[in-house]
């Protein structure tokens, strides 16, 4: 807590785009009109009561309520020197943040608890004409706490797929190098290749593409990806051997069974592949399959969960 505090101080802020400011004198004065709903977990103490953090804020900033949780309140009215109860695996009488490694303990065991598609149809169906009196016991574990260990986890786990793609590739090298193999362009470790680099890896003897989703068998834009993928190796690989690593056997089995039109899959491609595409086999009508066992018949497909004994 600040020393010295006066009844001037002022914290500004941006809450959903907007800037906003608020002084002690305001959360004081709000604090005056009327008394504290009763508290259901989180607190600010103004004199010698204890408020909900949202109540109070709302009524300070003259903003709903339901446009903010109340661990941002908390935050605010800390920053002006209130007392507040905890954040959530915060120790009693420290300030910090949440704690990434738990937050994402507490979001992994709540999806885990019960199949999230059964627990949102559930509140969907009690939430079908509810009141305002009936949401306290209608939010079905989906706490402020929860929400925050959530976006806490998105902020931090945004480039989860370029961790994957590198290390996939990473890994996989020990064991796809040949005695003497040279890797001779710089190789493209994040997910998606710049136009400098058509290929995920490229050697003195082969090109490779590697695909690192796990497919769960509705898979659309992930077969758009793989056809794709298996094009440009074809059109651009010159005399060196082409290679597909894939995660699993799904993608393997759609690449050699699917009747999908050819030039459906690569509809939201790049321009310049499908142009190169369609200059290069004209008007044949392909199905994946049958470019699979064609043209990308010496297409090396590689499963990377055999390849690396991962499940």
């Amino acid at each position: 807590m600040r020393d010295s505090l006066r009844m001037d101080d002022v914290i500004g802020f941006v809450l959903n785009g907007e800037r906003h400011s608020l002084s002690r004198a305001q959360v004081l004065s709000a604090a005056a009109r009327g008394g504290p709903e009763p508290i259901r977990e989180h607190w600010v103490s103004v004199g010698d009561q204890a408020w909900p953090p949202k109540q109070l804020l709302e009524r300070a900033l003259g903003v709903a309520r339901t446009e903010f949780i109340s661990h941002f309140a908390i935050r605010q009215f800390r920053r002006l020197g209130f007392s507040t109860s905890p954040l959530p695996h915060e120790p009693t009488g420290r300030r910090g943040v949440t704690d990434l490694g738990q937050a994402f303990t507490d979001m992994v065991a709540f999806l885990t608890t019960e199949d999230l598609t059964a627990r949102v149809g559930w509140l969907e169906k009690e939430l079908t004409g509810a009141g305002l009196a009936d949401l306290a016991d209608r939010e079905g574990g989906m706490t402020d706490e929860l929400l925050e260990a959530a976006l806490l986890v998105r902020q931090h786990a945004g480039r989860i797929n370029d961790l994957i793609h590198a290390s996939m590739i990473i890994r996989a090298l020990p064991k796809i190098l040949e005695p003497g193999e040279r890797i001779a362009r710089r190789p493209s470790l994040a997910s998606g290749n710049d136009p400098d680099r058509k290929f995920d890896l490229q050697t003195d003897r082969r090109v490779a593409e590697f695909k690192g989703a796990g497919w769960k068998g509705h898979d659309t834009m992930r077969k758009r990806m793989l056809v794709a993928d298996l094009v440009g190796l074809v059109l651009g690989r010159g005399e060196l051997r082409a290679e597909l690593y894939v995660l699993g056997q799904l993608p393997v089995e759609f690449l050699r069974t699917s009747n999908s039109p050819v030039e459906w899959m690569l509809g939201r491609s790049s321009p310049n592949l499908r142009r190169a595409y369609e200059q290069h086999f004209g008007s044949a009508a392909m199905t994946v399959s049958q470019f699979t066992a064609g043209p990308a018949a010496d297409v090396a497909l590689i499963d990377l969960a055999e390849l690396l004994g991962i499940a």
